[in-house]
């Protein structure tokens, strides 16, 4: 089986052409594939199948909604199988969106946001929340680099007020631009960025802090903009291929 590997921001997954398919493997194969030490290292797989669709597995096995970033790292693969620049409708899970390419980057239509709650109080802080076509929550602190996101991100990703699906937790702080960690359901750890993350740091930054867009987030692992308008998200930044190979 041929694959290869990509990465937007940091965030890193190994990309599959099943047009045809034939992908077979289960939860434990990918959870192997992804391992940093005995597999290729990944946050998570993606595979293309036939009429546009994505399906993405993060590195517990488990089949997520959406990927921000893997939906950048899918376009770049669809350019490099050789399939024209121009803009494409990718369906995934229950909604399609449409990839984009502007100038060496890739832009990603996410739709509109879902579920907005702002000032959910808990023991630990405020926290807000959203579906950007995953669920996440939003708690701002003065220094991203000092937060204990190793701590507060498992509380609230099992938190009670978000079952059964748990959520995704991102830290961020207004510095400028905005400074954001994030601690990613299915990885079950800190990613290098978070493409649904940072669309859900911009709209509830857009609502409580009025920042005006496009909205410049900032990661350890690169830099995305999020452009808010008419309560649809656009998602812009890089996604590069690391390496090809095969799959015995």
């Amino acid at each position: 089986m041929i694959f290869s590997k990509y990465e937007g921001a940091g965030n890193d997954f190994i990309l599959i052409d099943d047009r045809a398919g034939t992908f077979s493997l289960d939860a434990a194969a990918i959870r192997r594939l992804c391992h940093r030490n005995f597999g290729i290292g990944a946050d998570g797989l993606i595979l293309l199948q036939k009429d546009f669709r994505m399906r993405i597995f993060n590195s517990d096995g488990q089949e997520a909604e959406s990927c921000g970033n893997g939906l950048r790292c899918l376009g770049r693969f669809l350019l490099d199988l050789g399939l024209p620049r121009t803009k494409r409708s990718i369906a995934v899970h229950d909604r399609t969106v449409e990839i984009s390419y502007v100038g060496d980057k890739i832009g990603v239509d996410i739709g509109e946001p879902k579920g907005l709650s702002l000032d959910i109080a808990t023991e630990r802080g405020v926290v807000h929340f959203v579906d950007t076509g995953v669920p996440h929550v939003v708690h701002f602190v003065n220094s991203v680099r000092e937060a204990p996101l190793h701590e507060l991100g498992p509380y609230w990703r099992h938190h009670p007020l978000f079952e059964p699906r748990g959520t995704n937790v991102n830290l961020a702080s207004l510095e400028g631009l905005i400074r954001v960690r994030t601690f990613e359901r299915g990885v079950e750890g800190e990613t290098l960025a978070c493409g649904t993350g940072a669309c859900a740091v911009a709209v509830v930054a857009h609502a409580l802090y009025s920042v005006p867009s496009p909205v410049a987030v900032s990661f350890p692992g690169g830099d995305l903009e999020i452009e808010v308008a008419q309560n649809r998200l656009t998602m812009i930044g890089p996604a590069v291929k690391v390496f090809d190979g095969f799959i015995k």
